[in-house]
């Protein structure tokens, strides 16, 4: 019996085994996730990888076109994306520790005695907690209104810091979001919520699916190929 390979053309090869219906293929940085229904043999997974190798090939050649954002180094003047904006981050020492959007800035309090790579470290953390409020400030916001809008109740919602997806909706009703996504525009993050609310009504990616998306989200298409463009920027 073959083997699934370790590695696809370059791409390391990671199966994911889940309650779905259908095979998936996604391409998460230098991982090829194979997606597929519990009851998937290995031989079948072998030939999806076959099938779909020319595809594969050309999601890679895209992959290599895209510029990688350089590391941030949390210094004053680096910039940093919120709501689809970039605000340029400005660092003064005080006891209040902590991030606010003041004047344009993301202005991010340290302690002096906070130096070298500590601070550094500091000023990671302080913007990621910054972050992760304000995602669920105006995810819990953007749920409540979408969720009357569409008709439906979920079960509570909570963040990550997802590698492969930006939302989630399980067969309870209960919510996920990449805290992440509150750098993106309005409009992106509302298709992500709606699409995850839609998952209540339909617990798949159908043409039923897909159908009550647009019904919230006319545009979805391009929201959702903004998403995969600019992936890259937001995490």
């Amino acid at each position: 019996m073959s083997a699934i390979p370790e590695e696809v053309l370059g791409l390391h090869v990671e199966v994911v085994r889940s309650r779905r219906r259908t095979a998936a293929l996604h391409i998460v940085g230098n991982e090829l996730q194979v997606r597929v229904p519990q009851q998937v043999r290995d031989e079948r997974i072998i030939e999806i990888l076959q099938t779909k190798r020319s595809w594969i090939s050309k999601k890679v050649a895209q992959l290599k076109e895209v510029q990688i954002p350089k590391p941030k180094e949390f210094v004053s003047g680096e910039t940093f994306l919120f709501l689809g904006q970039n605000y340029r981050l400005k660092i003064q020492e005080g006891h209040q520790v902590g991030v606010e959007l003041l004047d344009g800035y993301l202005l991010t309090t340290v302690r002096t005695s906070d130096t070298g790579e500590k601070r550094k470290e500091k000023i990671q953390k302080y913007l990621q907690y910054w972050y992760r409020s304000s995602a669920r400030e105006r995810l819990i916001e953007k749920v409540d209104r979408y969720s009357k809008l569409i008709g439906v109740s979920s079960k509570g919602l909570r963040l990550g810091s997802f590698k492969s997806k930006w939302g989630s909706c399980d067969s309870r009703s209960k919510l996920a979001f990449n805290w992440n996504l509150i750098k993106a525009p309005h409009a992106i993050i509302d298709y992500v919520v709606i699409h995850e609310l839609c998952h209540i009504i339909q617990l798949n990616h159908s043409k039923l699916f897909w159908q009550e998306v647009e019904k919230y989200d006319p545009e979805y298409k391009e929201h959702r190929a903004w998403l995969k463009k600019h992936a890259n920027e937001l995490i």
